[in-house]
């Protein structure tokens, strides 16, 4: 599948979007760090879908299952646990996201917990879904499927964090714990060089990480490129938020201002942050533009790169989005 065209539709929809309106194509996309740099570089690249199917009924808002249409749907898949320490060493890979694809919920991406019979446990809250809504069930991504694993990695390795490349990941409670790849070893985190693979931490679709390049080089994201609105929820702890596009655009024209809490103060308002050569510099929307939270200035042209990213810090448990997506085969 190629794109011909791809189009951003900067403004919302009025018409609820439909599964037909999802299209996708497998992407290869370089992008450049620097020796010594810390880049947020985001993972909107999905791995292939596992599963298709729709909801055997309504879901009212703020329930955290849902049961899919027939018999043991998920009677083939069990989710690796995720509680406390196992959040940074996950037993498998065994990480699964479910990606709602047809009604207003379209491109709503839910990380799962659990399955039972036909039934799925995700993290956090849904909102109402009615009966025959679509949904897609992939594995999640992390680090070894991202960066790579054995004769597979495709960092620079090393014997610590001092000679090798640094990823690093925003936990469940905000503290971003760095991991290398451990010269024939694997995935390794920083403070326990000689402990547990941590290769099967996730990177969750749409989110992204904190990488600090050894030297000059371009990384690779490779995956599938899904043709719709990038929805994700995010807890108030904040997460690394990913440009979901294959293209650079403006904060103004990322759509995310229709879903951001807005004040004249940044105390008061969702905040954005951007590593800006080595610092993080914030901004906000002040509910006329997004203007940097120190100084005030205006900055709704600031761009968000090809495969950047962002901190993104709600005021509370809060579901963002960027504009929807159009591609043309």
């Amino acid at each position: 599948m190629k794109i011909r065209n791809l189009i951003l539709v900067l403004s919302a929809l009025t018409l609820p979007l439909q599964a037909a309106d999802v299209g996708t194509s497998y992407l290869n996309l370089p992008v450049a760090v620097t020796k010594g740099k810390t880049k947020l570089v985001g993972v909107f690249l999905a791995r292939p879908a596992l599963l298709k199917g729709e909801l055997l009924s309504a879901v009212t808002a703020g329930a955290t299952s849902f049961t899919a249409y027939g018999s043991n749907v998920f009677s083939s898949y069990t989710a690796a646990s995720e509680v406390g320490s196992a959040e940074l060493a996950p037993a498998s890979d065994d990480l699964y996201v479910v990606e709602f694809t047809s009604g207003p919920n379209t491109g709503l991406i839910k990380q799962v917990s659990s399955f039972s019979g036909s039934t799925v446990n995700v993290k956090g809250a849904l909102p109402a879904l009615t009966d025959k809504t679509q949904f897609i069930l992939r594995k999640d991504n992390t680090l070894a499927s991202v960066f790579g694993n054995g004769t597979s990695v495709s960092v620079t390795t090393g014997t610590s964090t001092a000679n090798a490349d640094v990823v690093s990941v925003l936990s469940s409670s905000g503290i971003l714990s760095r991991f290398f790849y451990k010269t024939g070893a694997g995935w390794r985190l920083e403070t326990d060089r000689n402990g547990a693979d941590r290769g099967n931490v996730r990177i969750s679709l749409g989110t992204g990480v904190a990488f600090k390049s050894y030297s000059d080089k371009s990384i690779s994201l490779s995956g599938e490129y899904r043709g719709t609105r990038s929805l994700i929820s995010v807890s108030a702890v904040g997460a690394i938020v990913g440009n979901p596009y294959p293209v650079a655009v403006s904060l103004k024209d990322s759509g995310l201002d229709q879903y951001l809490v807005k004040d004249a103060s940044a105390a008061n308002a969702d905040t954005i942050k951007f590593l800006e050569s080595g610092s993080y510099v914030q901004y906000h929307h002040n509910g006329t533009d997004f203007v940097k939270s120190t100084g005030g200035s205006v900055s709704n042209t600031k761009q968000l790169g090809v495969g950047d990213a962002f901190i993104f810090t709600p005021q509370s448990d809060e579901t963002i989005a960027f504009a929807p997506q159009v591609i043309t085969k």
